[in-house]
């Protein structure tokens, strides 16, 4: 039987730290609160947020390639950047149409291309650990059912975002064209569908990445008190308090909007 003192092994804190990790929970939450509330500010929550993700994502590629990762970091990776589709509520997927909103998309297709090569070759040419490797809720390794369900995930998921890209350019050509243009309403408007499915993505980001810390047994992690840690941390910090702002002191929580249920209105 595997102790618990056996299969402790030294994280990567400049990968995943707490201050990385909290500084990537506050943007998800900040993501989910500035497509409901504040959609002005949504240019500039994107494009911060990409920042971030970029770097975590260019962080992963950089270790992959010098064989400096484990699978279950792969994993942490993966539920880490889940919460950011939280901003696929408010105004359901206008934001494509913009250029962080592309760049933004074309981050999740290389996300899921890598996601492919992980399922199907990756994992087995990865670093093994001193025990077994756990990347979901009850104990889920990464062999059986889980990676048949990652395999589907990622094709899916590098279907979905190639597809939006098409639709995005397609859209774009359009309005360049004068073909169509883009309807503009005066309230803000929320498909209920797509606020629940965010919540929830937001609410298994966080627990997913801290249960496979847990049960990995991963040490070194939770030390914020270093340069790296705390940038990360107040620049998701700054976010939430800069959206929390306007939502609760310049009476945004209260606004009227429109809300949808798989496109009908209700209000």
């Amino acid at each position: 039987m595997e102790s618990p003192g056996s299969c402790e092994l030294k994280g990567n804190a400049d990968f995943y730290g707490i201050g990385i990790r909290l500084g990537l929970y506050s943007q998800s939450l900040t993501t989910l609160l500035v497509t409901l509330f504040v959609q002005e500010e949504e240019g500039l929550n994107r494009v911060l947020n990409l920042l971030l993700q970029l770097a975590i994502f260019a962080g992963t590629l950089l270790l992959t390639n010098t064989g400096e990762i484990h699978a279950f970091e792969v994993m942490v990776v993966f539920w880490l950047l889940v919460g950011a589709l939280s901003s696929l509520t408010g105004d359901g997927l206008s934001g494509v149409r913009s250029f962080s909103g592309t760049c933004r998309l074309l981050l999740y297709a290389a996300l899921s291309a890598y996601g492919c090569w992980f399922w199907f070759i990756g994992l087995d040419t990865m670093q093994e650990t001193p025990c077994t490797q756990i990347v979901f809720f009850g104990g889920s390794t990464l062999d059986g059912w889980f990676r048949t369900f990652g395999k589907v995930i990622a094709i899916a998921g590098l279907g979905a975002t190639s597809g939006m890209l098409v639709w995005a350019a397609t859209v774009y050509v359009k309005e360049r064209g004068g073909a169509s243009r883009r309807t503009r309403y005066h309230r803000p408007r929320t498909e209920i569908t797509l606020m629940l499915l965010s919540i929830a993505m937001v609410i298994l980001s966080i627990t997913s990445t801290e249960y496979v810390l847990r049960e990995n047994h991963i040490i070194a992690v939770d030390d914020i008190f270093n340069v790296g840690q705390v940038l990360a941390f107040l620049v998701g910090l700054f976010q939430l308090l800069n959206t929390l702002i306007p939502i609760f002191f310049k009476g945004r929580l209260w606004a009227p909007r429109c809300w949808l249920i798989f496109g009908r209105h209700l209000t």
